[in-house]
């Protein structure tokens, strides 16, 4: 992705669009809002769903609400994404019919990253040039892999990259798929997916079944365990170390990271994401375990 996204950037630069007009923008998708956000978009409302520290003077939007609500917003734009219009095709119906522009755009996967961003902003009259920028900043962090500490004193291990299980749900015990956007962010981030073999739930999953047996057929392996905390996963550290199974990865450093850092396809969450991984992957943490 480092590479493509360098490659647009390049070409975006030999063909810069002149300024367009502003437009008021909701946006019905946390992903999606993070990256307006980024990119320097006029946002006049967010979801419900949105983070409460992004832009929290904004109004916030049930995605059952009716479109009267939102028509007294005067957006140009609706931003969301399939899901959401299948929880509330009548409401899109309307803000059609009214002339609202409604863009509906699923989370990007990893690879279609930069696209989507080119995608985004020249929809919203957006420069995308201030996207694509920001991600080939946020993907060229290097990682001093001298400062990396492991837990085992196997000499053959030392040189290695830290060895990583996360953990996505902790109900049957879920980790990442390997092609999904945590897995890429880990490796990223100078880390080993331990669970790379993994088999996603369905095709087009982030998430794949794992279970405890093969943690625990692993548990010498794994350095670093993270729980990715969030609705799908309300896990913390101190109730890992209350399951009966925790004692065999007691040598492991476990640590939590919100789920909008390390599962969110967006430029606020790659950026932080990164930044969090690389302490874990570098030093201790006053949230080691």
């Amino acid at each position: 992705m480092a590479r493509i996204a360098g490659i647009i950037l390049m070409l975006m630069v030999m063909i810069c669009p002149a300024e367009s007009e502003t437009l008021r923008v909701i946006s019905l998708y946390p992903g999606h809002s993070d990256n307006i956000f980024a990119m320097g978009g006029n946002l006049v409302a967010l979801s419900e769903n949105d983070d409460d520290d992004l832009l929290p003077e904004l109004p916030r939007i049930s995605l059952r609400s009716g479109a009267e609500r939102i028509l007294a917003l005067r957006p140009d734009v609706i931003v969301t994404r399939p899901f959401a219009e299948r929880i509330n095709p009548n409401m899109y119906d309307v803000l059609r019919r009214s002339g609202v522009k409604v863009i509906s755009i699923d989370p990007p996967k990893w690879d279609v990253f930069p696209e989507y961003l080119i995608t985004l902003a020249e929809s919203l009259n957006l420069n995308p040039i201030n996207g694509i920028s920001r991600l080939n900043s946020a993907l060229e962090c290097k990682l001093n892999t001298s400062k990396i500490v492991y837990n085992s004193e196997s000499e053959s291990t030392k040189t290695n990259r830290p060895r990583v299980f996360l953990e996505a749900t902790s109900r049957e015990l879920h980790t990442c798929a390997p092609d999904s956007w945590p897995a890429r962010l880990i490796a990223l981030s100078g880390g080993v997916n331990i669970a790379s073999d993994a088999k996603p739930l369905r095709p087009e999953s982030t998430i794949a079944p794992y279970g405890v047996e093969r943690v625990l057929m692993n548990a010498e392996s794994i350095d670093v365990y993270i729980i990715q905390t969030g609705a799908m996963n309300p896990a913390t550290v101190n109730s890992f170390k209350a399951r009966e199974w925790s004692s065999a990865l007691s040598h492991a450093r476990v640590y939590e990271i919100p789920e909008r850092y390390i599962s969110r396809p967006s430029l606020l969450g790659l950026e932080k994401g990164i930044k969090i991984l690389r302490q874990i992957f570098t030093e201790d943490s006053e949230n080691a375990r």
